[in-house]
């Protein structure tokens, strides 16, 4: 399983650097903490969190409201609400909202963990595939090794890519990949374009023998881990 990515938003910078401390020491999550929702879009994009824990009062902003926006863009993002606020109203809006759990301050750090952990491995399971030594984010295109970033791949490149890894030590055929890359035929010129997409794949795995994939003359590809 790959290191989880958690964006920890909240404007107490207190609890946020002591909370974000045990989990990247004791639990070995990647955390980013930052007091406020400046550019929270553009941090969301860059990093790809797991999931978000994010305060409900943030200076004079409604952590609330701006889960409204974010999870209209990013609608599998998990996110945790942390407050003081212990109000129905608010726990109530916050789970209307989209919010995976509402968590009273001051709580507990393993409730937290148990949480992240609940929430988090299914998000995975969804949005990665992993074979060998590498994964491959189906959300961003992002292919990893050994959690190295190698490339973001083409629409091409990862739908062939997906599709073998689904179907690991199976043939995959010439035809089954055109649907898919194209939705049409592997006539003359996709086939062409098929060998050069396959070839890029290729290269990406050329360090790592944990994944290979090998031609099956006149019928197609299989990759094997």
């Amino acid at each position: 399983m790959k290191e989880l990515k958690i964006l920890f938003v909240d404007d107490d910078i207190q609890l946020g650097n002591f909370v974000s401390s045990i989990l990247e020491s004791d639990y070995k999550y990647r955390v980013h903490f930052q007091n406020s929702l400046i550019s929270i879009n553009s941090i969301i994009e860059s990093l790809w969190p797991d999931i978000l824990i994010l305060d409900v009062e943030i200076g004079k902003e409604n952590g609330i409201d701006h889960a409204v926006n974010i999870l209209e863009k990013y609608p599998k993002l998990p996110i945790l609400f942390v407050s003081s606020h212990t109000e129905d109203e608010f726990i109530i809006k916050g789970m209307n909202t989209g919010g995976n759990a509402y968590l009273t301050k001051p709580f507990s750090i393993p409730v937290l963990v148990s949480y992240i952990k609940r929430f988090t491995e299914k998000k995975q399971q969804e949005l990665y595939i992993e074979r060998g030594n590498y994964r491959l984010n189906l959300v961003c295109n992002d292919l990893f090794c050994n959690d190295d970033f190698l490339k973001k791949l083409s629409p091409f490149e990862k739908n062939a890519l997906e599709l073998m890894m689904k179907k690991t030590n199976e043939i995959v055929s010439k035809e089954e990949l055109a649907q898919i890359m194209w939705k049409s035929n592997a006539d003359v010129p996709n086939v062409a374009s098929l060998h050069n997409t396959i070839s890029k794949l290729r290269d990406l795995f050329k360090d790592d023998n944990s994944v290979k994939i090998n031609t099956i003359r006149g019928v197609g590809y299989i990759l094997s881990s």
